[in-house]
C-alpha cells in the first residue's frame, strides 16, 4: 500500500523538516535507528533536496528548538 509519508533517519534533516513547519507524524525505531515520520512526503522530499544541496535558510533559533523537540521525544520513549 503505498503511503504519503517522507521517512528519514537523519537529525539535522528532520530539524530543518520541522522548522520548516512540515508536521512530524512518529518516530519509529528499528534496533538502534530512530526513523522521523512525516506527513507530506511530496513538500518534505522538496525541503530534504534543497537542505542536502545547501540551499535552505532557517532561522537558528527555531532549528535549534527542532533538534530539542526531536531528542525529547527519542529519549522519552
Amino acid at each position: 500500500m503505498p503511503t504519503n509519508n517522507y521517512r528519514t533517519k537523519d537529525l539535522a534533516e528532520s530539524a530543518t523538516l520541522l522548522t520548516l513547519g512540515q508536521k512530524i507524524i512518529d518516530v519509529e525505531r528499528i534496533d538502534r535507528i530512530c526513523w522521523f515520520v512525516f506527513a507530506d512526503s511530496k513538500k518534505c522530499q522538496k525541503i530534504a533536496n534543497q537542505f542536502w544541496y545547501d540551499q535552505c535558510l532557517v532561522d537558528a533559533k527555531t532549528y535549534y528548538d527542532s533538534i530539542v523537540r526531536l531528542k525529547n521525544r527519542i529519549f522519552s520513549s
